[in-house]
């Protein structure tokens, strides 16, 4: 017995010594910027989500974050927190460990293999989401790798459509006058539900960039504040200290304290499997066969909830939508098609005009070389004339 304790209690001084080494690894990537606020790079999102989650490869987007409950069949990102109006907008409070990084950095992305994704990205926002609001409810979805901002202009969506980047059900959507609630998770609709309240609402979406920082405006607090009948308290923006970084994001008194470092670019950043803390979490073959079984039979069993119930409202509405997307994509198809068929005309008018140019300039240098040509023969003419009156006199 004795000997067992012995080596049990080895064990745990053992992980716990392998856990601080780790933790003081992490931590030595953190140092202090020219601002003044701790600083790291893309590499500190690496070792840091490590525990939480794995690393894969992706084709489009590099190496993304998965987290490792996003089997859980109705997970989705900001679902586990409560929003909180500070300075900076709608700002997240995230009950998540990981909640620092993936909700105010990067972008999310269902990924049909593998499920919910996270981007690192260098910019610190209050949260990153499109928002939706209309028949009593509200709802928020992550912004797709697709939206960027551009200069005081709100949310660019590049050439990619919104509305096909995000479905219905990326969305959480929460009764308007449960809002507020220090536990949003409680009242969070079905992702059946989603699409017949997607239908009812408009998009709120509303970033805008000044005195250097991002503002989330979303839904107007105007609105929430007649729904829930009381002022919306406002709070003030706080750094919290790197080592309070997983015990969540704090609101104390006036002011919501979130660990956020500037990201800087560095001209080389390790991956992950070069990494020795990430590399323990970069997914294997063998995982990753799994999570995209695991991932394809949720996504069929959503489907065929979803099937089971043609009455729904929001699935007839669902349908109709993807029908307007498609036909909005067969439209953008037939004016790229068009679009190509002018270049190609404008090409090939360009080519003959080209040649015509080339043909009038041929033309006028042998009109000058038969000139030069009628001058010469009409020089040696006179000296010929020239020549025999010469000999005609001699």
């Amino acid at each position: 017995m004795k000997t067992t304790r012995i080596a049990v209690l080895a064990l745990f001084l053992g992980a716990v010594a392998g856990a601080a080494s780790a933790s003081t690894t992490i931590t030595a990537g953190i140092h202090i910027g020219h601002s003044g606020r701790a600083a790291v790079d893309v590499g500190f999102f690496y070792d840091d989500l490590a525990p939480y989650g794995n690393w894969v490869d992706r084709p489009h987007h590099g190496w993304c974050w998965v987290p490792r409950h996003t089997s859980h069949r109705h997970w989705r990102p900001y679902q586990y927190g409560h929003w909180t109006l500070t300075d900076y907008g709608w700002t997240w409070v995230s009950d998540e460990p990981y909640g620092w990084a993936t909700y105010h950095y990067g972008r999310w992305y269902d990924d049909p293999d593998y499920g919910w994704e996270w981007i690192p990205g260098q910019e610190w926002g209050p949260a990153w989401v499109s928002w939706q609001e209309g028949n009593d409810y509200v709802g928020w979805a992550p912004l797709p790798p697709s939206a960027e901002f551009r200069g005081n202009y709100g949310v660019d969506y590049g050439n990619a459509d919104f509305s096909s980047s995000l479905q219905p059900e990326d969305y959480v959507f929460v009764p308007e006058r449960q809002f507020l609630a220090p536990r949003l998770d409680s009242y969070v609709v079905s992702e059946v539900q989603a699409p017949a309240i997607w239908r009812q609402t408009r998009n709120y979406t509303n970033y805008r960039f000044e005195n250097d920082r991002f503002i989330n405006q979303g839904v107007p607090v105007e609105r929430i504040q007649r729904v829930v009948g009381r002022n919306v308290q406002r709070f003030q923006i706080a750094d919290l200290a790197p080592a309070q970084r997983h015990q969540g994001e704090r609101v104390l008194g006036n002011r919501v304290a979130l660990f956020r470092p500037q990201v800087q670019r560095a001209a080389v950043v390790a991956p992950p499997p070069a990494r020795p803390i990430a590399r323990r979490a970069v997914m294997t073959a063998a995982a990753a066969a799994v999570a995209v079984r695991a991932n394809h039979a949720a996504r069929q069993q959503r489907q065929a909830l979803e099937a089971r119930q043609p009455n729904v409202p929001g699935n007839q509405q669902a349908q109709g939508r993807q029908q307007q997307i498609a036909a909005r994509q067969q439209q953008r198809a037939e004016r790229q098609q068009a679009n190509q068929q002018n270049q190609q005309a404008q090409g090939r008018q360009q080519q003959i005009a080209a040649r015509q140019q080339q043909r009038a300039e041929r033309q006028q240098a042998n009109q000058r070389n038969q000139q030069a040509q009628g001058r010469q023969q009409q020089v040696a003419a006179r000296q010929q004339q020239r020549a025999e009156r010469q000999q005609a006199n001699q």
